[in-house]
């Protein structure tokens, strides 16, 4: 992990931070290998250049924290005592700062407030998106995991449709769907499930109903299992024994906006020109009204993370790079659909993580 934590020198100068504080999340479970909890009592890795870390942690965390073998000082405070004076400790130990880069995202008001009270004239300044391009590039164990995400997950949803028919509601499937996941060796869930039918499935983040699947309903998963922290994220709609040709015509067009947002993503192609590629086919099509979101996300640690694949993002794609392509048309009065894939930036051509078929099926 030391090396993950040299990801961060580079940022202090190029950006004028004096410091990270970092709190329990993904980017602290990267540079640490700590799966830490963010609750009430304040966990907080101070990270200064060419300084040894400050960890500001509650008396129950030491022994977890000792045993990263992690090269920091810890400043511990207990329940009966409060944390206040362990921050005013820590910035004795790190001297003047004038500021220091916090996960706008991430961070509590009360953690950024003893931060305020305890560096005296610091500016507090919200370095998210910095702090979060040391996870940017995947190295060869963060593929390898999300890739055995993603064979758990496609394992489970092939064994789940097997189980669907008209008849059974969105939440016994969905719960049949969970079972299946860990069955097959997930750790967790990347998030609550999304199992939805007919209008329902409209609903981009909707939750299961008892809703009893009829013939000719649209049924949506979207889903993902857990492995060391990664995610898997995967969408696909399926429709119950028959499509209408206004289904087949609907899901085809978002399946060519997803196979054109895949060939899109190369190396030193922008965010937004992929983003631009997929909604072109979405908006030129005659359901122009049912578009509502981007393109995609990073995936990783985080379910939704850097780089988002969005209209006005000008960064480019570069080598290591894991992200969804996820086109959705959602008719309220109707039916949704979305077919996401997940996709590693290689230096020659896109890698499709996702294997499960995308071609129009019945079940």
């Amino acid at each position: 992990m030391t090396n993950r934590l040299k990801k961060l020198d580079n940022l202090f100068e190029k950006n004028s931070i004096d410091a990270f504080a970092i709190v329990p999340g993904s980017n602290f479970r990267y540079l640490t290998g700590g799966n830490f909890h963010l609750m009430e009592r304040p966990t907080v890795l101070i990270i200064k250049k060419n300084h040894k870390p400050v960890a500001i942690l509650p008396s129950l965390e030491i022994d977890s924290f000792n045993a990263l073998s992690l090269d920091a000082e810890i400043i511990s405070w207990h329940d009966k005592d409060g944390y206040i004076d362990a921050f005013k400790k820590a910035s004795q130990i790190l001297g003047p700062l004038k500021n220091i880069g916090v996960e706008g995202q991430r961070i509590r008001f009360f953690e950024s407030l003893a931060l305020q009270e305890s560096f005296k004239d610091c500016k507090i300044v919200n370095a998210h998106s910095l702090i979060s391009t040391v996870r940017l590039n995947k190295d060869s164990d963060e593929i390898k995991n999300i890739e055995k995400a993603i064979s758990i997950s496609e394992i489970a949803l092939s064994n789940t449709i097997k189980y669907v028919s008209h008849g059974k509601s969105e939440l016994e499937i969905k719960n049949f769907l969970i079972q299946e996941l860990y069955k097959n060796g997930a750790e967790g869930i990347a998030f609550d499930p999304i199992v939805l039918g007919s209008k329902n499935s409209a609903l981009p983040h909707g939750h299961s109903t008892d809703y009893i699947l009829e013939k000719g309903d649209a049924l949506l998963f979207d889903f993902g299992a857990s492995i060391n922290g990664y995610n898997a994220d995967i969408t696909r709609t399926f429709f119950i024994d028959n499509a209408s040709d206004y289904q087949r015509n609907y899901y085809n067009t978002v399946l060519k906006a997803n196979n054109a947002g895949i060939d899109k993503s190369r190396i030193n192609i922008t965010l937004d020109e992929v983003d631009d590629t997929v909604l072109k086919i979405l908006e030129e099509s005659e359901y122009k009204d049912f578009v509502v979101h981007k393109t995609g996300h990073g995936l990783g640690l985080d379910v939704h993370e850097d780089p988002y694949v969005v209209r006005g993002n000008k960064n480019v794609l570069t080598e290591g790079m894991v992200i969804t392509i996820e086109p959705g048309l959602y008719n309220p009065d109707s039916l949704g659909v979305r077919i996401e894939d997940d996709v590693l930036i290689t230096e020659t051509e896109p890698k499709i993580l996702t294997k499960f078929s995308k071609e129009l099926t019945i079940i």
